[in-house]
Order: C-alpha cells, then sequence, then structure tokens
C-alpha cells in the first residue's frame, strides 16, 4: 500500500494537486516507517517527496524540516559520499534560492557538487546540474563572473555527454545567455 500511495502522491504532484501530493506522501510514509524503520531508504524518499511537493506550495519551512529529515536519513544510511546524500544537499540548495538566502543556497550546493565530483568526477550528468544551479545562484547574487563561469562548465559537461542536439544542452546554452544578458 505504500507504495500505491506514493506513487498517487507523485501523481498528483504532476497534476499539480499539492494537498492530495502531501495527504497521500503522508499516508506512504507513515507506513513506510511501520514497516521497515525511520532510517531506511523508502523513508528518506517519503521525506524528500514531501520536502518538494512543500516547496511546490511555496511552504519553505515545512520543505526545508522535511529535507532535513531526509538528509538525516541519508546520511545514517550512506555516509557522506553517497549521490543520494548530494542530491539532499542540493535540494537544501533549492529551497534556500527560494527562500533569497542565497549563500547558504552556495553552501550546500557546493557541497552537494564537492560530493559528485569525489565520486564521478567531472564528466557526469549530476555534477553538470549542480554547477548550473550555482551559475544560477551566483547570477541571482550579482556575481555575474562566477554564473558564467559555471554555466560554462555545466555546458561543456553536457556537450561532452549529450552533443549538440539535447535538450539538456539547450537550456545550458539558454542559462549562459541569461547570464550574459544580466
Amino acid at each position: 500500500m505504500a507504495i500505491y500511495y506514493s506513487n498517487l502522491g507523485g501523481i498528483y504532484g504532476e497534476q499539480g494537486k499539492l494537498d492530495k501530493a502531501v495527504e497521500y506522501s503522508n499516508k506512504a510514509l507513515t507506513l513506510d516507517i511501520k514497516l521497515y524503520s525511520k532510517y531506511h531508504p523508502m523513508v528518506a524518499i517519503d521525506y524528500n517527496n514531501l520536502a518538494h511537493f512543500y516547496q511546490a506550495q511555496g511552504n519553505l519551512g515545512k520543505a526545508a524540516e522535511y529535507c532535513n529529515k531526509a538528509l538525516i536519513v541519508t546520511l545514517k544510511i550512506y555516509g557522506k559520499y553517497h549521490s543520494t546524500v548530494a542530491a539532499c544537499y542540493d535540494n537544501f540548495g533549492q529551497i534556500y534560492q527560494d527562500q533569497g538566502n542565497l549563500d547558504k543556497a552556495a553552501d550546500y550546493t557546493n557541497e552537494a557538487l564537492a560530493i559528485d565530483l569525489k565520486l564521478f568526477g567531472e564528466s557526469h550528468p549530476g555534477v553538470a546540474i549542480y554547477y548550473s544551479n550555482l551559475g544560477q545562484i551566483y547570477q541571482e547574487q550579482g556575481n555575474l563572473d562566477k554564473a558564467a563561469e559555471h554555466e560554462q562548465i555545466a555546458l561543456t559537461i553536457a556537450l561532452k555527454l549529450f552533443g549538440e542536439n539535447h535538450p539538456t544542452v539547450a537550456r545550458n546554452y539558454n542559462n549562459l545567455g541569461l547570464t550574459y544578458l544580466s
């Protein structure tokens, strides 16, 4: 049942029915904690889903609360150097960016980048995403040179991985162009 609730939460989230998404994701969380324990990958996924839905609702305090719970669980399960932990740090970065706390956003996103660089090296899609996310944060801070540098790195990685005709590459070109436009 927990998987069905989680899937329903995801479907409602995709439809923009965020109250229903939260409702069903909470049901999944309750069952997963009963079935497994508070320190299980499914519980971390539930917390992360709730963080995303609360963030989409604009409830950034709740989003940060659930993001922190996901981070605690993933750190306990996987240790610091795991891609799931990096994703949690990046999620925190996105929440802080939405809150306008750009220094904390950069700190958390840099932590995510450092983990994925250690795990995967420079030529990895996650690494490119974190560089681009940092570029957007630096752009919001008004540090356009640093923003352009990070967006260029993201673009270079994406071109190497996907070639010229790929949506990710187009997005990276767009982000770099917006930085230069600023």
